[in-house]
């Protein structure tokens, strides 16, 4: 058997789990041991042009220490941004906590989600989602999270709830693991945003997030993440949603950092009138790879999906995107589209788009495009033509390529910041 997590053997980590852990709730306590049994029982996800065995996940330490790091938090919240609670976390401790009174006083919690295990919700709705024995990285994510949230809106609450969530892994951790639940009340509407970072100059790193987002009836959320991580690292991000009656959940995320990054994006559109958009952009240098999946779940009548990816690779960079769009049986009239685009701007990149239609109801509307291709060299001589060098034709390209799906992020922190690492990613 191979030693996962750094622990050579079941009990060894179930003793350590106890010790750890052992001040939670019984109910939560008992779940992180039954998901270190399912560590040592599953396998890495089976991604089918993502091979994991030749990465060695397994040889990758997640305990760094007590796993409880001081390390300065350097929070990135614009104050002038109308956020009304911030969370930072630094190697899963909690560095910065605010949380305006007027959301206190009406029953809004945002709170770090360790704090909040005897909330009836928490107890019956985590890992409703996304179960912790679908595979290795599910249990290892359900057996050793600290950091993440729980967002909280009640019913009928009006006034738009706004947080911001960071969160920094240091060089010297080696396994991040972070758990988010968001419950928005009827008629609630919620945005929150996530950043995403590790040092540079670590070692290879293990970073896994499991987000939980449940829409109720009426009720929207905008949920925006970027993900920074240094190369060394390893991302492993599954973000999944479940959508009431005419309620509606708006995905925007950005990915750009990481070795290796994986991520999986599921909106079930579960009764009448529910409705998702989702933008993403990613942007692979170097030798990264990055392997997406999205996919929209029409369960009910008249729910709509959109669904849009633009992505640039360079280097020797490759990136799959896989979208699905299942209109199930009695989904009458549901609206499903997809479009994926990739632009390459080396030789020895790749890219795979894979849009998937599955249609199991006739009164519907639905529809896909992907396409991948290099730079047009013909408009790289047009404007340098025009003056411009070659470095800066390219970088026109890109920004003309990227700019209609970036400018349709709604928050300026989460648009900036995805512009920024745009530029980065041009200039490395």
């Amino acid at each position: 058997m191979t030693q996962t997590a750094s622990i050579s053997s079941l009990e060894q980590m179930k003793e350590r789990i106890k010790v750890r852990w052992g001040d939670e709730p019984r109910w939560s306590l008992e779940r992180r041991l039954l998901a270190a049994e399912q560590i040592f029982e599953k396998d890495w996800p089976r991604l089918e042009r993502t091979p994991l065995k030749k990465r060695k996940l397994d040889e990758i330490p997640v305990w760094t220490g007590d796993g409880r790091l001081t390390a300065p938090a350097r929070p990135t919240v614009r104050k002038d941004e109308p956020y009304a609670a911030w969370l930072t976390f630094a190697d899963h401790d909690v560095k910065v906590w605010e949380v305006g009174a007027a959301l206190q006083d009406n029953g809004v919690i945002a709170a770090p989600l360790a704090s909040v295990l005897t909330h009836p919700l928490v107890q019956t709705h985590l890992g409703h989602l996304i179960a912790d024995d679908s595979d290795k990285i599910s249990a290892l994510t359900a057996a050793l999270w600290e950091g993440g949230m729980f967002l909280y809106v009640p019913d009928g609450f009006a006034e738009p709830v706004s947080l911001f969530i960071e969160h920094q892994a240091t060089h010297l951790a080696r396994g991040v693991f972070i758990r988010n639940l968001v419950w928005a009340g009827r008629g609630a509407r919620v945005v929150v945003s996530e950043r995403l970072t590790t040092e540079e100059g670590g070692e290879k790193a293990l970073l896994t997030e499991n987000t939980e987002i449940f829409v109720q009836e009426d009720a929207e959320v905008e949920y925006g993440a970027i993900q920074l991580c240094s190369l060394p690292a390893h991302s492993f991000l599954r973000r999944y949603g479940r959508v009431g009656a005419r309620g509606k959940l708006l995905w925007n995320v950005g990915e750009f950092g990481a070795q290796l990054a994986v991520a999986e994006q599921v909106t079930h559109l579960s009764e009448p009138g529910a409705s998702s958009n989702s933008i993403t952009v990613f942007f692979g240098s170097r030798q990264q790879h990055q392997d997406y999946t999205a996919k929209s779940l029409h369960h009910a009548p008249h729910t709509q999906s959109n669904m849009v990816a633009r992505g640039v690779m360079k280097d020797k960079a490759r990136s799959i995107f896989t979208g699905v769009t299942h209109i199930e049986s009695g989904a009458k009239g549901s609206d499903g589209r997809q479009r994926e685009q990739t632009l390459m701007l080396s030789d020895e990149a790749r890219a795979d788009a894979i849009p998937s239609l599955i249609i199991d109801e006739r009164d519907v509307y639905a529809a896909h495009a992907a396409s991948a291709g290099p730079v047009d060299k013909s408009w790289v001589f047009y404007l340098m033509s025009r003056g411009l060098s070659e470095s800066e034709a390219v970088r026109l390209i890109v920004h003309g390529f990227l700019a209609p799906v970036i400018d349709s992020i709604p928050r300026p922190l989460l648009r900036d910041a995805v512009w920024d690492a745009v530029e980065r990613k041009i200039r490395e």
